[in-house]
């Protein structure tokens, strides 16, 4: 089963250190919102993707985990500071 969490950060750096970390947790998807464009995580892409968006005041992640590791991946956004959404 599939469990999905959104989460905004005010940092994009935090965001880009969140994003790796649940890449190596083998996360199922990740998509990034800053209000001027998405990004579908499919490569090795999406930092040179945020890199050169605009800056905005925060920036939303999408993350689609097993349900055995959504506990993992709340808490690596959380120590990013990120803010989970309910």
């Amino acid at each position: 089963m599939e469990v999905n969490l959104t989460a905004t950060f005010h940092n994009v750096d935090n965001l880009e250190q969140a994003a790796e970390q649940l890449k190596r947790q083998g996360v199922l998807d990740i998509r990034f919102d800053n209000n001027n464009f998405i990004v579908e995580f499919q490569s090795d892409s999406f930092v040179q993707n945020l890199e050169s968006s605009i800056a905005s005041l925060s920036y939303g992640l999408e993350v689609c985990v097993q349900k055995s590791r959504y506990r993992e991946a709340e808490d690596t956004i959380t120590k990013f500071g990120g803010q989970l959404l309910t």
